[in-house]
Parts: C-alpha cells; structure tokens; sequence
C-alpha cells in the first residue's frame, strides 16, 4: 500500500512539473500559426526580421531592406518590441505601494565630498 501512494505522488509531481513547460509548448504553437506577413519577429538566436512570406514551414524575414533570410518556423520565438517601443511607454511616478519609482539612478549616486583635513595638508 505504501507504495502505491508513493507511485501516486511521484506521478502528481511529474504532471504539476510539466504542467507550465506544456502550456508554453502551447502558448508558441498559438504564435507560430497566427504569424503573418508584416510582423516584426525575433528568432531564438536573436536575428530580428519581419516576416515578408510564409511558406508552409519555411518563413522569410527581411532584416534590412532587401535582406531576405529564409527560417524554419520552428526557429521563430517570439514576436518582437523594440526597446523604444517599451521606452515610449508612459511611465508612472509611484507605484501601487506609495514608493516614488525614480526614472534614472543619478539621483541615487553620491558623491563623496572633497574634504581635505588639516593634518593632510603637504608643505
């Protein structure tokens, strides 16, 4: 009996470990059959592109105009957003819990102060 329990409860981890892997397995099959032509992707190397043509499982995307490189549809990741795309994003002062959220660090540098002692002083 007791191992019937422990066969039990190592099959429940199992299905809750691989329970978020699936759902992303799934999450980027949804992505890759509703990619289009003028979508900006990135592959899983890096290489950014927008798709310019899909071909059953091959995928072109265009880097720089004129550029066509031809990809596996398997080897797009993910769509892609630029960083000033995320930059251009209206940004808010304070978040949910009251805190001022500074937009750079210099506010937090400080600087020492150049002080000078008395017995520091060379002749």
């Amino acid at each position: 009996m007791e191992y019937l329990i422990l066969f039990a409860a190592m099959i429940a981890l199992m299905f809750f470990m691989t329970r978020g892997t699936r759902k992303r397995q799934k999450e980027m099959i949804a992505f890759r059959d509703s990619m289009e032509p003028g979508m900006r992707v990135m592959t899983a190397s890096g290489y950014v592109g927008v798709v310019v043509s899909i071909d059953g499982d091959l995928v072109t995307l265009e880097s720089s105009p004129g550029a066509h490189t031809s990809w596996v549809r398997a080897a797009v990741a993910k769509p892609y957003e630029s960083v000033e795309a995320v930059a251009q994003e209206p940004a808010t002062e304070e978040t949910s819990s009251g805190f001022v959220v500074p937009d750079d660090v210099s506010g937090l540098i400080t600087r020492p102060q150049d002080e000078r002692r008395d017995d520091d002083t060379t002749k």
